[in-house]
């Protein structure tokens, strides 16, 4: 009886097996059949890259990186491709935008627009805390309080009377530098 359940058990998980495994999808075999898509028609690599990223969204690095490859694509078709696969699978973002610098680090500026475009974390929302504004960020020129005679720049430093290390009519004061004793041998 113990034998015949443990064959009875063995053989239901085994006939699962199969049907868990049909939602794992072989990333390989989807890039495969990409390039050989793209190859075959390399103007149509957009809706190529958008029905897979589509259909396998858990493979978008590896569809992404066949396209580019397959199609030797320049810059500005990368960041199509980018921008097809990430509006197909927009959680996807950041391993689609990486895999694609992976494959064409010259595109890296095209890529990065990209993503700007669509990244939640980029601090262009509808809040009044998000992102910059428009004008940029002002520059107030202030003195470095920290900044000493002659770290200005010019190697005199302020006009006598301007700093508290220089009072008028007195010699600049300075840190008194310690000198070690001399040891001399006998």
């Amino acid at each position: 009886m113990k034998k015949t359940l443990k064959f009875a058990l063995t053989a239901v998980l085994l006939a699962a097996a199969p049907l868990a495994s049909a939602k794992d999808v072989d990333c390989v075999k989807v890039s495969d059949a990409v390039k050989a898509a793209v190859i075959a028609d390399s103007n149509n690599v957009l809706e190529i890259v958008a029905t897979q990223v589509a259909s396998n969204e858990s493979c978008a690095c590896e569809i992404v990186k066949a396209a580019i490859v397959a199609s030797d694509a320049d810059r500005k078709t990368v960041a199509l491709i980018v921008d097809t696969a990430i509006l197909e699978a927009p959680d996807q973002l950041r391993i689609i935008a990486q895999c694609a610098i992976a494959i064409a680090p010259d595109a890296i500026a095209k890529i990065q627009a990209v993503v700007e475009k669509y990244d939640k974390a980029g601090g262009e929302g509808h809040s009044e805390k998000g992102g910059l504004s428009k004008e940029g960020i002002a520059v107030v020129d202030t003195p470095n309080p920290l900044d000493t005679p002659g770290d200005s720049g010019d190697p005199v430093g302020p006009p006598r009377g301007e700093s508290p290390l220089m009072p008028p009519g007195l010699p600049p004061v300075f840190a008194p530098v310690p000198i070690p004793p001399c040891i001399t041998t006998l």
